[in-house]
């Protein structure tokens, strides 16, 4: 007990000067934010994101601070990201939509998840796994009455409390992993430079165009196209969702 309460006194040590850094520089990037110096403050969240990059207000301001200098596409990729960890945000959805209307007054965005997939990444993987030990200590309390009740009807009770506890357990296990899976995946960009040209393929492509990598090596990505073209591109021409 004294080796694990150790281990969790120097963890703590060890974050504490990550998180005041981050703190600090939040302020800094909100205090640039308002002084309209807007290239300083998305340089400042961006900076905060590279240490903590499940910090869902530090994209969302990024994309704010994005959007004043007119850098839509990495306007949208901080806003596809607060989507990534929070898929019902309505205003960054509202955001996309904008900047797609300034880059091209005829697009029209859909988001790509559907209403169910979006409902269901907006629990936490830590919440899931919460349910996962929830449901696991009913269906241990339930089996323990079963067996020490002899009431025909008790024990009937205690068999659905069971299997609904059961199945909730499996869901709950199933879903966890699949939010997990979403929001640890990278397979999915957005071009972020202007007037961007493949590497072979003499193809140009518009800034905030949403791509799919399906491979890559140390000099270009591959990426499939929303129309399923596959081209090469550079890496500092998009930006991982």
């Amino acid at each position: 007990m004294k080796a694990v309460l150790k281990h969790i006194v120097i963890f703590c040590f060890a974050i504490s000067p990550i998180l005041s850094v981050a703190n600090s520089t939040f302020q800094e990037a909100v205090g640039a934010f308002n002084e309209k110096k807007y290239a300083l403050s998305a340089e400042k969240f961006d900076s905060i994101i590279s240490i903590s990059p499940d910090n869902i207000s530090a994209y969302f301001n990024y994309g704010l601070a994005k959007m004043q200098t007119k850098n839509y596409g990495e306007t949208i990729w901080g806003f596809q990201k607060v989507l990534k960890l929070r898929p019902s945000d309505v205003e960054a959805k509202e955001k996309i939509q904008e900047c797609y209307l300034e880059l091209n007054p005829n697009h029209y965005w859909e988001y790509r998840l559907n209403g169910f997939q979006a409902s269901l990444y907006s629990v936490s993987a830590n919440t899931w796994g919460f349910f996962v030990v929830l449901c696991a200590i009913i269906l241990a309390l339930t089996i323990l009455i079963f067996k020490l009740k002899k009431s025909p009807s008790t024990r009937r009770l205690m068999l659905v409390v069971g299997v609904v506890s059961s199945l909730f357990f499996l869901f709950s296990m199933l879903f966890g992993a699949l939010t997990k899976s979403h929001i640890s995946s990278s397979h999915f960009a957005i071009v972020t430079s202007k007037n961007v040209e493949s590497i072979h393929e003499n193809l140009k492509l518009n800034e905030g165009d949403f791509v799919e990598i399906i491979g890559e090596d140390s000099e270009e990505i591959r990426i499939m196209l929303e129309d399923g073209e596959m081209i090469s591109l550079k890496e500092e021409d998009i930006r991982r969702i």
